[in-house]
């Protein structure tokens, strides 16, 4: 656990000392490390040598920095008699403390027996004191809430010299499994009262006095159960039962640790690779993964067509937007819509036709009107249809301007995240990366709007121009035909918007000017508006989008070079990594390698 009882991805484990052969020395050399546990504000190799013998126990414990830990102290005990046995001693459970500020360790110990006994692959080994009846001990309890059906409890009386006169029918039967029963049962120990130990009593001479008591004392003389008295026969259970549950649960933990060495795995997968040791070739694979990233979204590389969407669902918008501006002419209460085919191709977008500008016979009229000047009668005056389509040509930029910005809002979105992707966990870096990217983006734009401003002003021009002479002749026929058949006496039930034949030769109409002026806008119309919408959309796409992904490497080189006026400026910092990434890196590498030591060993052992 860290210092503020957060626990560590993996534990930190501290060699404390030199390897112990004495074992009367075992037990002063624990306390010592339990005190630099006690003291994590201090060299632990401060208390190799610490004498306990000059102060009390209470002085000494006084003076700790922590009244409790978390962390444990670990004992490696080898040898030709020791048994095949791990053991974890937990704190004795309280219930009372002099101070009031101590008042928070007893639910803190209580928490941590609690967070090992509920382990499902751990036997606890609850010691029960016969000096208190055993409903009475906190440990019991917390026993059954971890092991509800009491398979993995083992229970352990401990002190059996201090039963009460009479009552000790009651923990015969607790023996027996007659009462609290536990299916790995109950054994009984007798341990070295504090003045033996004081005295240095030795381990053989303890259990030589153990088994004295047992064949000597009742009613432990007349218990049946032999095999469950006494601390060798409780070893001797407890290897049993631990080798028992390692060769149970071998298959399970070997699925365990693979689980999380491929979990370990995917995780360093989606992490940044690690850098090698030179920094400019280092700046330069990762400007050139970053600038690829870009273009890849750019070029639909490798099915990546997020930015794609985004960019078409706005030039629809344009498309829609510069369709708005378009007229409507209208004839005796027919109207007449020249981009109704082109603009149905946007139908999620819905069409408000009824804030379209209405032209009528009248408002031409009008317009022929103010531009005939010295001109014969007879003679449509050709400044009349030049200045009907310049009316509304200027309306055309600002739909395109709004389209450049929002690809402008959605390229610098994608840029960012592609510049996150790769230059985020360099704080000195990223910064510079999307400065030049952004002014880049910018420059682009900039340019993009100029080509904008010179369409419009070919568009726009005194001169309307097509090659298209073929198309713009034939829809100028088709449209003055059904223009000239609106003006008729009784129109059509079901009038079609669509160009119509022209009219036989042997017709006696005549065309007006002003159907011959509605005629030649509306066919220039159709033709410009179509134009237009594909000439400003592949600007957009060539000027701005792929000039941008071309040279954007190059921009994000520039970006490693010193800027104007830094002297301090140093190539190590900028590749300098997150504290945070690299050391995630380091432990999910040192995780890795941990796993596969573990899992070396248990193939090892033969799983």
């Amino acid at each position: 656990y860290d210092a503020n009882d957060k626990k560590l991805i993996r534990p930190e484990e501290i060699k404390f000392g030199k390897i112990i052969n004495d074992p009367d020395e075992v037990e002063v050399v624990a306390r010592r490390a339990q005190k630099a546990l006690l003291n994590p504000n201090y060299n632990h190799e401060d208390y190799f040598y610490h004498d306990f013998e000059s102060i009390s126990y209470e002085d000494d414990a006084i003076r700790n920095e922590l009244k409790f830990t978390k962390n444990v102290v670990c004992l490696e005990i080898k040898g030709p008699k020791v048994p095949n046995l791990s053991l974890i001693d937990l704190p004795g459970i309280i219930r009372h403390v002099e101070k009031v500020e101590d008042e928070r360790f007893i639910k803190l110990i209580e928490e941590l027996v609690e967070n090992y006994i509920s382990k499902e692959k751990s036997i606890i080994v609850a010691t029960i004191s016969c000096k208190d009846e055993i409903d009475n001990q906190a440990i019991v309890t917390l026993a059954k809430k971890a092991d509800r059906q009491g398979l993995r409890t083992l229970g352990v009386l401990t002190k059996p010299d201090t039963i009460e006169e009479g009552t000790h029918n009651t923990w015969i039967k607790i023996m027996r499994g007659d009462a609290h029963n536990l299916a790995l049962g109950y054994y009984a120990v007798k341990n070295p009262k504090p003045i033996e130990l004081k005295d240095g009593i030795t381990f053989d001479k303890a259990r030589r006095n153990e088994m004295r008591f047992f064949e000597e004392e009742e009613p432990w003389r007349s218990f049946h159960q032999k095999e469950r008295l006494g601390v060798n026969h409780l070893q001797k259970k407890l290897s049993d039962l631990l080798i028992h549950a390692i060769k149970r649960t071998l298959p399970s933990i070997k699925k365990e640790v693979e689980e999380q060495l491929e979990n370990v795995h995917e995780q360093l997968d989606n992490m940044p690779e690690q850098l090698g040791k030179n920094p400019r070739i280092e700046l330069f694979r990762m400007t050139k993964k970053c600038a690829n990233f870009i273009r890849e979204e750019v070029m639909c590389s490798n099915d990546q067509t997020n930015l794609w969407q985004e960019i078409n669902k706005e030039l629809k918008n344009f498309k829609y937007n510069l369709c708005s501006t378009r007229p409507i002419f209208e004839i005796n209460g027919q109207k007449f819509d020249i981009l109704q085919e082109f603009i149905q191709s946007t139908n999620e977008i819905k069409n408000k036709d009824d804030e379209l500008l209405i032209i009528k016979e009248a408002d031409v009229a009008d317009i022929i009107n103010k531009a005939r000047g010295r001109l014969l009668p007879g003679f449509t005056p050709y400044s009349a249809v030049v200045s009907l389509i310049k009316m509304h040509q200027k309306k055309w930029k600002s739909p395109a301007i709004e389209c450049l910005h929002e690809i402008n809002e959605i390229m610098t979105r994608h840029v960012n995240d592609s510049t996150d992707k790769i230059f985020s966990r360099f704080p000195a870096l990223i910064g510079r990366m999307k400065f030049n990217a952004m002014t880049f983006l910018e420059e682009c734009k900039q340019n993009t709007e100029k080509y904008i401003d010179f369409i419009n002003d070919i568009e726009g021009s005194d001169f309307p121009f097509t090659l298209d002479e073929s198309s713009m002749i034939s829809s100028k026929l088709g449209y003055f035909n059904s223009l000239q058949q609106a003006t008729m006496p009784q129109p059509l039930p079901f009038p079609s918007f669509q160009p119509q034949p022209s009219p036989p030769a042997n017709d006696k109409q005549k065309p007006s000017d002003t159907l011959e002026i509605m005629a030649s806008a509306m066919a220039y119309f159709k033709l410009a508006f179509r134009r237009y919408a594909d000439i400003v959309s592949m600007t957009i796409i060539h000027s701005f989008i792929d000039n941008f992904s071309k040279a954007i490497e190059e921009k994000f080189l520039e970006a490693c070079e010193p800027m104007e006026g830094e002297e301090d400026f140093d190539l190590d910092e900028l590749v300098m990594e997150d504290e945070n990434i690299s050391g995630k890196r380091d432990n999910l590498l040192e995780t890795e390698k941990h796993l596969r030591s573990m899992l070396l060993s248990l193939v090892k052992f033969g799983c």
